[in-house]
């Protein structure tokens, strides 16, 4: 008899993610770049093409990614982050966060749009938003479990919530304050973040809530030291393996 193997429902979503990459580059090779413009105009998430009657891409651009740093960076968070929360809340709650932190990340572009923070016909693509709302999740239920992510030194799980809660609201300001233009959808990161911290209170409750709080206090009163052992561990970076790589 073959041996009882199971995939976690993380890799499942990993193995989809890549497929959907390797037609992206199957397009690219086939068409040209301008047919994959098209594919993200037509999958993608805007408010121009959301009401203009694709109520599809709140849903597909979840599964689309811009470019190999992209793709592999959001793989690898989605491998610690998933794990996490599926090993720990099993795979349903799993999906239900992802899908609805990603979903809400959407509705945040839309606002965003609306008061043009952003474009309003530029599509936003990946699927960072869902993986931010494991995050906050994660930071709650398992505050201090280690991960190799984006350090490959491991790192608490508060930290890394901390870390890019902290850089994705600044760069959020900035780009509303003075108008620069940005690739990233930040609103997207802190609309995800935000579902995964409401389902982390959920599951822990009132005084489990409280002590990540506390937690979370306790690091910020010593950021500027914290700050500086971060900035230590940036040579670590996955995304500088990443840019090696693909160089």
């Amino acid at each position: 008899m073959l041996p009882n193997i199971k995939i976690s429902l993380t890799l499942t979503l990993i193995i989809i993610f890549t497929l959907v990459f390797i037609y992206e580059i199957y397009i690219v090779y086939t068409k040209g770049s301008y047919a994959l413009e098209l594919f993200f105009i037509n999958y993608g998430f805007s408010g121009y093409s959301f009401l203009s009657g694709k109520w599809w891409t709140i849903f597909t651009n979840i599964f689309l990614h811009g470019g190999l740093d992209h793709f592999i960076f959001n793989m690898i968070a989605l491998f610690f982050f998933g794990n996490i929360i599926e090993e720990n809340l099993g795979k349903k709650k799993f999906l239900l966060i992802f899908i609805l932190s990603a979903i809400f990340g959407n509705i945040t572009v839309l606002a965003a749009q609306y008061f043009r923070f952003m474009p309003w016909n530029v599509p936003t693509i990946g699927a960072s938003a869902g993986i931010f709302g494991l995050l906050g999740t994660a930071m709650l239920i398992k505050p201090l479990e280690f991960i190799s992510f984006p350090y490959i030194i491991p790192v608490p799980v508060i930290l890394v919530a901390l870390l890019y809660s902290f850089y994705n609201v600044m760069n959020f300001i900035i780009v509303i304050s003075t108008g620069i233009k940005s690739e990233i959808a930040y609103i997207a990161h802190i609309g995800g973040i935000f579902i995964g911290i409401l389902f982390g209170f959920k599951e822990e409750g009132a005084a489990g809530g409280l002590k990540s709080l506390l937690l979370i206090l306790a690091i910020l009163i010593l950021i500027p030291f914290v700050w500086k052992i971060l900035m230590m561990l940036e040579v670590f970076n996955w995304l500088n393996f990443l840019h090696e790589f693909i160089k």
